[in-house]
């Protein structure tokens, strides 16, 4: 499963273990009249990631609370946060959807709070990739650089059966400026749009759900939609007026059963497999895709 990377530090242009690492040592960040730096790095944890481990050790995933947990920091809420009673969107839902439509609304300057029922954004699984077309719209926003340097780019296909190749080639691209599959967890890509919120002075609500929701078919109504929100640690309450709420969350959206649309589909025997994991193998395309 996802877990961190050992410490490492860039000597003679190449990369070497580290005792510690470069973001958390002071010694690496002196100004040239030797003034430390101007922040402190936010604490640290590693939460475990899977519930099976192997030879190599526990599996966790080094994240830090205090910026990607919203409300559910350690700390609390940032001092400048003051969440509205009325807002243009409420958003139900934190994942990728979710923080891509607080993302654009805030370049928008259209008002919006968002909740999510999970106390930190995925740790591992799920989505893997992302496609040229979905790194145009990043570009757009200016954020495509953070997500296409995250992970290796694929743009092979590699099929196999019974162990003999029956294809190998460049994969199928678009005319985007970017080329193949860029490879990025879901967890990762929420980290990103999440750093970007605090940008704009935005924070997920953590550990919240819309309970139930109302919606006023009076046309002079600013605030048509009446939604009250659950804090599922204390459970307390609190309504709020908003122009219009999306339901972002997932196949089992409690927004969708509430508004009672069927979730049409098909289903097939296809089954995919994602692993987060380090693979020591002698198959001769392991960077491509297939």
């Amino acid at each position: 499963m996802a877990t961190t990377l050992p410490p490492y530090i860039w000597k003679n242009g190449f990369a070497q273990p580290a005792k510690v690492a470069v973001w958390a040592d002071d010694a690496h960040h002196l100004t040239d009249t030797g003034d430390g730096p101007h922040y402190t790095t936010p604490p640290a944890q590693e939460p475990l990631t899977s519930s099976s481990h192997n030879s190599l050790g526990l599996n966790v995933l080094r994240t830090w609370p205090t910026l990607y947990n919203g409300t559910e920091s350690p700390h609390g809420a940032p001092p400048w946060w003051d969440p509205q009673k009325e807002v243009d969107v409420l958003i139900c839902g934190g994942g990728p959807f979710g923080l891509e439509l607080a993302v654009s609304l805030a370049r928008q300057g259209v008002s919006f709070r968002i909740v999510d029922k999970a106390e930190t954004p995925l740790l591992s699984g799920r989505a893997d990739a992302i496609q040229p077309r979905s790194l145009e719209l990043l570009h757009s926003w200016g954020l495509a650089e953070e997500v296409h340097e995250e992970g290796p780019i694929l743009d092979h296909t590699a099929i196999f059966k019974n162990g003999m190749k029956l294809f190998y080639n460049r994969s199928f691209t678009c005319d985007s400026r970017y080329r193949g599959i860029h490879v990025i967890t879901q967890g990762q890509l929420e980290r990103i749009y999440i750093r970007d919120l605090l940008r704009h002075k935005a924070v997920v609500e953590r550990r919240t759900t819309v309970e139930k929701f109302e919606v006023n078919q009076d046309s002079f109504t600013s605030y048509p939609v009446t939604a009250t929100l659950k804090n599922l640690n204390t459970g307390r309450t609190e309504l709020v007026h908003a122009k219009y709420l999306v339901g972002g969350d997932g196949a089992a959206s409690a927004i969708r059963e509430q508004l009672k649309i069927p979730f049409d589909g098909i289903t097939t025997d296809i089954y995919w497999a994602i692993m987060d994991c380090v693979f020591k193998t002698d198959y001769p395309y392991i960077t491509t895709f297939g």
